[in-house]
């Protein structure tokens, strides 16, 4: 692999500079088809705290602020570039004080135990450094009774794994298949089902209480 290979890889995982930008722009348009699909298996109303883990771009937290006007919004990533476009794209939001930001990996989430209602994880859980640790992590920070939802466009068992070998090839990624992340959630106290749909999966969760 090239240097410029790795460079090109690394945006993915953490975006950075007018190259970065560009990729979070991409992200914003590209997932809307499965933002759209995970927002329409999740509840229709939610007025506590929700956090947005890898928000990227900010396009999902902007969904999440119509579907859930009254609920509390966070955003959290590990890259500061991704987190003034998420600002930009949810200035509004931001300046009424309905949205935190934090610049934070899911490993270490600077958060109280038991703080959020939801918390939701678009197009990133691959991109982890270890999955179990970071679902612990969620759980934590997850009150009982609260909803997890994960989101993906690959997945392991649609009839084309060849595709998603050369896609995690391709930008570094790690995709788990659907019985290791529901034994996972499941080992951290999370009751969770897989829903696959035309545009991705869904791996949504209840922690037990």
């Amino acid at each position: 692999m090239t240097d410029r290979d790795e460079r090109t890889r690394a945006q993915f995982r953490n975006p950075q500079g007018e190259e970065g930008r560009k990729v979070l722009e991409s992200m914003n348009d590209h997932h809307v088809p499965l933002w759209e699909f995970c927002l329409s298996k999740l509840p229709k109303s939610m007025d506590g705290a929700v956090l947005d883990i890898g928000c990227g771009g900010g396009g999902f937290l902007r969904r999440l602020s119509e579907r859930y006007p009254f609920a509390m919004l966070f955003g959290a990533d590990i890259s500061q570039d991704a987190l003034d476009m998420t600002m930009s794209v949810n200035s509004d939001i931001y300046e009424s004080g309905g949205l935190e930001l934090h610049e934070a990996s899911v490993e270490s989430l600077p958060f109280q135990e038991g703080s959020f209602d939801m918390v939701t994880a678009m197009e990133t859980y691959f991109f982890w450094q270890d999955f179990s640790r970071g679902i612990g992590e969620v759980s934590r920070v997850l009150s009982p009774g609260g909803v997890l939802a994960i989101g993906s466009e690959l997945r392991y068992g649609d009839g084309d794994d060849a595709r998603v070998d050369s896609m995690c090839e391709e930008y570094g990624m790690r995709i788990l298949r659907d019985e290791e992340i529901l034994s996972v959630l499941d080992s951290h106290g999370i009751d969770a089902e897989a829903i696959p749909g035309e545009h991705g999966v869904l791996y949504r969760g209840v922690k037990r209480f």
